[in-house]
């Protein structure tokens, strides 16, 4: 018998640190905050800019890629405005404020006194994250506060800049911290103790570095005109060495960029954010939100066989398009999602639908599969189904080499002459995300993703690359698609976000839209927060739904205009 639905369950996302020597804003012994030294700002911002990757980004991206819905069959309502598409200034406020709060760190190192050059490498450091996440400010809201931003008290209304001049100032930033690494200068202090991505491997942060400035170009795919010549210039120095650059020298990141400020039980403010936030608390009772996020239709159809569909269910991905989901069995479907409490087989939710209607023939409706703690599982844990908290500990993603393969193989397709094996990075990407996700869970719900599923799953016969839009085959056009595609499923639950972004600038992955959506395509920005129309009036831009939804918008980022006017 169904279940009595209970009322929404309040989806907090909130701010985490490890120990309060992280909160640099509160410092106990009331330092001026421009008196801060970059080894008590460095730990603190990289925490708390993860903690909204992990959290507000993760979920609306997780959402708005249609893999995460709600758990009907306990609940009522739920992700209401993801799902019909309202938009307004108060939606997912955490992601603007959270973010400018904690870059604000970065932008403190950056002016600390460096003289004698002993805080260059904190100073890389801080110059590589401040790209990385501003890069999410631009992507999501266009024009935004920038040569006038982090100034505090010294100026509380800061000018908005355009968008595209942003992302030029962010890639300087990135050039800035590679000449500092090749200056070399004996003063630069060790900053491993303080680093908790890297650990102080410089050349680590060259090549997060150049992965970042990839992501940002792979953004710019559309631009044409001069900001086109700019990325196709930059690529060159990335890829090629053209002009006796060096960038190339370093490559891009060869392992999962983490973070791990020393993640544990000890109390909800150790622990890892997403485990805090989708998993359970430190006491290990599962949160609210464990419960109520539920594997979405589109997740179960992507994953799964034919075989396995429900009776009469269509195999297209979107009613018209013509494209048919690939068939080909993942063996992720039951790692990335477990089943549901107390279920024997696995059962999803089309996103606005009121009952849990996807599961597969001659099965019954049931409790719709949870959140996998295999989707955080490095090192093989072997998280136990009746110890949630078993891998609460392990690190964050901040960007994995998956993403890395992914951008380089649809890069390949954009600009071949660079050279870069594209069908080799496709498959590399599909390999590793697999690896970080194919550790064995105990209790029956799924079995190690072995060696021989990987090759199975990858083979051009039988497996996903005999299938165009979903493996390296057919035309470019059909393997965009399929590098999104697999691009989408190696993120759920780590960084959801970036499926988003690849939809609004490709049209890909195809994902659909609710039942319950009320416009006939998302949103191509967000709304800014009320922060900015009550404190800095005279300067945020007016943006309406109207702005929001329409084909094109000169408010909305500019790598979705084509060739932009060029601003500052």
């Amino acid at each position: 018998m169904k279940k009595i639905k209970l009322f929404i369950p309040l989806l907090t996302l909130t701010l985490f640190s490890c120990s309060n020597y992280l909160d640099v804003n509160t410092d106990p012994s009331h330092i001026p905050f421009d008196k801060v030294s970059p080894a008590k700002l460095l730990p603190g911002a990289q925490v708390g800019c993860y903690a909204v990757q992990a959290t507000s980004l993760n979920q609306l991206g997780n959402v708005y890629s249609n893999a995460w819905g709600a758990n009907v069959q306990q609940y009522s309502g739920g992700y209401t405005k993801e799902m019909q598409l309202i938009i307004d200034n108060s939606f997912y406020n955490t992601i603007w404020d959270n973010l400018y709060l904690n870059v604000n760190n970065f932008q403190q190192i950056i002016n600390f006194s460096n003289t004698d050059h002993s805080n260059d490498n904190f100073v890389i450091a801080a110059k590589v994250c401040k790209a990385y996440y501003m890069q999410y400010i631009v992507d999501l809201y266009g024009d935004a506060p920038y040569t006038d931003a982090f100034k505090g008290i010294a100026n509380r209304t800061p000018k908005y800049n355009d968008d595209q001049f942003i992302y030029r100032q962010l890639i300087g930033e990135l050039d800035d911290a590679r000449a500092l690494y090749a200056q070399a200068n004996t003063n630069a202090a060790d900053i491993s103790t303080y680093d908790f991505m890297l650990h102080g491997n410089m050349v680590g942060w060259m090549q997060f570095a150049n992965t970042i400035e990839l992501r940002m170009l792979n953004r710019m795919s559309n631009s044409t005109g001069v900001v086109g010549a700019y990325r196709d210039q930059r690529l060159g120095y990335l890829v090629s060495n053209t002009n006796a650059n060096t960038y190339s020298d370093y490559g891009f990141i060869t392992a999962d960029v983490t973070i791990n400020p020393g993640y544990s039980i000890g109390n909800d403010l150790q622990l890892n954010p997403f485990y805090s936030s989708f998993i359970a608390s430190a006491a290990g009772t599962l949160t609210q939100n464990y419960s109520f996020i539920a594997a979405t239709g589109h997740y179960y159809k992507a994953l799964a066989p034919f075989s396995a569909y429900p009776t009469g269910s269509s195999h297209e991905i979107i009613a018209g398009s013509g494209i048919n989901y690939s068939g080909v069995s993942d063996p992720r479907l039951l790692r990335i999602f477990r089943k549901g409490s107390g279920q024997a087989d696995f059962r999803a939710v089309t996103q606005g639908s009121d009952v849990v209607d996807i599961f597969a023939p001659g099965k019954a409706s049931g409790i719709p599969g949870r959140v996998g703690y295999g989707v955080y599982n490095p090192n093989n844990q072997v998280p136990s189904v009746a110890s949630p908290l078993s891998c609460s500990g392990v690190d964050g993603y901040v960007m994995t080499l998956a993403e890395a393969d992914f951008l380089q193989a649809e890069i390949s397709l954009s600009h071949p002459g660079l050279g870069i094996d594209g069908a080799g990075k496709f498959n590399d990407g599909i390999t590793q995300a697999m690896n970080r996700s194919g550790a064995k869970v105990v209790s029956g719900n799924t079995a190690a993703i072995t060696p021989s599923q990987v090759t199975s799953y990858l083979s051009p016969i039988s497996g996903i690359n005999s299938k165009p839009y979903f493996g390296w085959t057919g035309t470019d056009n059909q393997k965009l698609h399929a590098v999104l595609y697999q691009k989408w499923i190696a993120l759920i639950g780590l960084n959801g976000i970036e499926t988003y972004l690849d939809n609004t600038r490709t049209g890909y992955p195809l994902t659909p839209l609710a039942t319950t959506a009320t416009q006939t395509r998302r949103p191509r920005r967000l709304i800014y927060p009320i922060s900015e129309y009550v404190a800095n009036s005279a300067n945020v831009p007016d943006i309406t739904p109207a702005n929001v939804f329409a084909t094109t918008d000169p408010s909305q980022p500019f790598w979705l205009l084509g060739d932009p006017a060029l601003g500052n």
